[in-house]
C-alpha cells in the first residue's frame, strides 16, 4: 500500500474527482468486471448494491476484488500514429469487500457514498429502502497510482 502513502494527496484527489470505480470480482473461473458508484472515507471504499444478483452472489462466495478508477483520460495526437498516446490519472488496487449487516454501519456507509456525490448534503433512509440495499466496505490491501501527461 505504499502508492496510496506517497501520492496521498493525488490518491485522495483523484478519488474525489471519479464518480465510478470498477470491480473486477472472481467468479469461479471467470472474471466479473461491473462499474459502481462509490464512497470513501479513512482508506476504506464503500458502495452498495441490490440485496441480491451477479455481484451478492459472487461476493458471498469470494469477497478479493480489484478496483480501477481514472480521470481526465483523453487521447494525444501526434504527427504519426504510433506516437500517439494518452493523458490519464489512474489508480488500481486489490481489497475485501465486507458486507455491511448492522443497520448503523450499513446507514454510515451509505452516508460516504452520499457525501462522495452531494457533499455537504445529508439524507434521510427508510427502512423499506435499507432492507433492500446492500452495503459493502472495500480494505484496500494494494493501491498504485499513475499519470500520464500524454507526452
Amino acid at each position: 500500500m505504499n502508492q496510496w502513502v506517497t501520492h496521498k494527496e493525488k490518491v485522495e484527489t483523484l478519488m474525489k474527482e471519479a464518480k465510478v470505480v470498477r470491480l473486477a470480482l472472481c467468479n469461479g473461473s471467470q472474471p466479473y468486471l461491473v462499474p459502481v458508484n462509490f464512497g470513501m472515507s479513512n482508506g476504506k471504499l464503500y458502495f452498495h448494491s441490490g440485496n441480491r444478483g451477479s455481484k451478492v452472489a459472487i461476493l458471498a462466495q469470494n469477497p478479493q476484488i480489484a478496483f480501477e478508477m481514472d480521470a481526465d483520460v483523453d487521447v494525444v495526437r501526434k504527427p504519426e500514429a504510433c506516437k500517439w498516446s494518452m493523458r490519464y490519472r489512474s489508480i488500481v488496487g486489490t481489497g475485501s469487500a465486507r458486507l455491511l449487516t448492522e443497520p448503523a454501519e450499513k446507514e454510515k456507509g451509505l452516508d460516504h457514498l452520499m457525501e462522495h456525490h452531494a457533499p455537504g448534503e445529508s439524507f434521510p433512509y427508510d427502512a423499506k429502502m435499507m432492507a433492500a440495499v446492500n452495503v459493502y466496505e472495500i480494505q484496500v490491501e494494494t493501491l498504485r497510482y499513475r499519470e500520464s501527461d500524454g507526452s
